[in-house]
């Protein structure tokens, strides 16, 4: 092959499983992976990773060099004779199969984490190097083999989809996630501030992808900024998976800064001994807090408030309260102001909108409901969420058992529906089959 031939692209679920013939022209196996140079915009192909034999597989790396023409099949110029076959496959810091397929990929072009269903080489004379990821479903239905119908289908009856068109990201845009489980470690060259940027929820998603070294690997090499917001939205038992690879020091400062509910929930699953080492780590008035919520039962209103909540003296003006609110990195899930007095009494409440629109110097009190709402402490699940509907509100403060009403926390809609959702859906399934209605 001349150099002077026009690039030719492939993609790889294209190439695989294609023959490899010695240069006799006899077939000495199928392409079976490809590695690269781990350096490089456009990684370089190195070797080529032929396998052979169908119930006693064998596998041979051999140099790219040897490769002497790629056309319908990979033709060497060496002799079958002197290739190496191996019952294991050969080991290189980088190849398709073994680190790109179907594995996650960091975007740094668009922040994100994807998922890669196949790769674009591009091939220049000889020489073949790695261009783009296919992160689209079009990718992944020509790796099954079934693009020959489901294209035509889509043609004539889905012409109006994207799926036609190429999901494809440059290579130069792409981090992969090299993990080494055993040391613990996440290999990134992603400049930390671009990993900061990647949403949440494609975060998520990635550690339900993930194995539990990997998951941990993962967490640990996170900015430290990111990793609260990320252990908040993961479920109970991922946060005690990874909270059993971090050291108490790491532990403590991890859950003071997620909400106090769930720091709660978290404690009340942990043995006796480590959920008092713990508080003992953490700030004092985090931990006064916590010790608190501890003090009750997960179905009650006290079990289910949080700590974290915009309070003011009754005293306050509009700017007083804005300026409050600056000290909130998660102001999504705040509804109201509760006005306090010196000893902590609720004396009303505000929906926090109506302050946008007011003037800096206007005192809060002026707009706070002409009753103050809220559950007490003991009240039951079902008695927080009849209050809630009644007065048709996304929060509800919780105060005392006395007749002082001390602000002791807040409850919002997110943490009744968590707790109403798998109670509904446990007698849902506990239900009998309904027979169908007979026609009339």
């Amino acid at each position: 092959m001349q150099a002077a031939d026009p690039p030719v692209h492939h993609f790889f679920s294209e190439l695989l499983e294609r023959e490899v013939l010695d240069n006799e022209g006899t077939p000495v196996g199928d392409l079976f992976d490809i590695a690269f140079a781990t350096h490089g915009s456009y990684p370089r192909a190195t070797h080529l990773i032929v396998r052979r034999g169908l119930f006693h597989r064998s596998y041979a790396a051999i140099p790219w060099e040897r490769l002497e023409k790629l056309s319908l099949n990979f033709n060497l110029d060496i002799a079958a004779a002197d290739l190496s076959f191996e019952p294991l496959r050969p080991i290189h810091d980088f190849s398709i199969v073994r680190d790109i397929l179907d594995k996650q990929v960091v975007d740094t072009n668009g922040q994100k984490v994807i998922r890669v269903n196949d790769v674009r080489l591009l091939q220049l004379g000889n020489e073949l190097r790695l261009q783009q990821v296919d992160v689209g479903l079009r990718g992944l239905i020509r790796r099954l083999g079934w693009q020959w119908w489901v294209d035509p289908f889509v043609e004539v009856f889905l012409a109006r989809t994207d799926y036609l068109n190429d999901h494809v990201i440059g290579w130069n845009f792409i981090q992969p996630l090299a993990i080494n489980t055993q040391k613990g470690t996440l290999k990134l060259t992603i400049d930390q501030k671009q990993l900061a940027m990647i949403p949440h929820a494609d975060f998520r998603e990635l550690f339900l992808n993930m194995d539990a070294p990997s998951r941990v690997a993962m967490f640990k090499s996170m900015p430290v900024e990111v990793k609260p917001r990320i252990y908040s939205e993961i479920d109970l038992e991922l946060q005690k998976e990874l909270l059993d690879h971090l050291d108490l020091g790491e532990a403590a400062g991890l859950l003071s800064k997620i909400p106090a509910d769930q720091t709660t929930d978290l404690l009340e699953e942990l043995p006796k001994s480590l959920a008092n080492s713990l508080l003992a780590m953490m700030e004092t008035t985090t931990a006064r807090r916590l010790s608190t919520l501890l003090g009750y039962t997960s179905d009650s209103a006290g079990g289910l408030m949080t700590t974290e909540m915009l309070t003011a003296p009754s005293s306050a003006t509009v700017a007083d309260v804005l300026e409050r609110l600056k000290s909130f990195s998660d102001i999504e899930s705040l509804y109201h102001v509760y006005l306090v007095d010196a000893d902590n009494r609720l004396m009303g409440q505000v929906l926090l909108k109506r302050l946008l629109l007011a003037s800096p110097s206007d005192p809060v009190f002026q707009f706070v409901y002409p009753k103050p709402r809220y559950v007490r402490a003991k009240d039951t699940l079902r008695e927080v969420a009849f209050v809630m509907e009644k007065y048709k509100t996304p929060a509800i403060p919780v105060v005392d058992n006395g007749r002082d009403r001390h602000l002791q926390g807040v409850i919002t809609m997110d943490d009744i529906l968590a707790k109403l959702i798998p109670l509904a859906w446990r007698r849902a399934s506990r239900r009998p089959p309904q027979p169908p209605a007979e026609a009339a």
